[in-house]
């Protein structure tokens, strides 16, 4: 297991935009977004429902802001099925126990049946309690 992390975090670091080394905060917020991404892709409610804040905001380019429940009724239901999602020019900024991920994505999807590839900037809010777990997401077309 320890070997998989280290081969994952190697893997993810040319994502980050920051200098120094990651501390074990960033890598445990990169593990997360990870997470969220393979739960979008992988149509996971039993994830979404472990990463997602129960009060989370998600925010769309199309204005569409989601609660927790939405969001997961239509990744299951596959209204919003997300094929890729390409994440690039990441960068963690860790506040003691929040943590602001800014990033570049490319994504493709097809949203109510109707194909949609984009590029996108995404802004992404982690907060930790006993485990980290979105409470906010805005993107923007780029």
């Amino acid at each position: 297991m320890k070997k998989f992390l280290f081969i994952l975090v190697i893997g993810l670091s040319p994502l980050l935009s920051f200098e120094q080394e990651n501390s074990p905060k960033q890598t445990e917020v990169m593990m997360k977004m990870l997470a969220l991404r393979n739960a979008l892709i992988n149509k996971d409610s039993v994830a979404l429902d472990d990463v997602l804040a129960s009060d989370v905001s998600y925010g769309h380019t199309s204005g569409l802001i989601q609660t927790k429940v939405q969001l997961i009724r239509s990744v299951v239901s596959k209204e919003q099925d997300y094929k890729n999602i390409t994440p690039s020019d990441m960068s963690i900024r860790i506040y003691d126990n929040t943590a602001v991920v800014t990033m570049k994505s490319s994504v493709i999807m097809t949203y109510q049946g109707k194909p949609l590839n984009m590029d996108m900037y995404i802004t992404l809010v982690w907060i930790k309690k006993n485990k980290w777990q979105l409470v906010a997401r805005q993107s923007v077309k780029q």
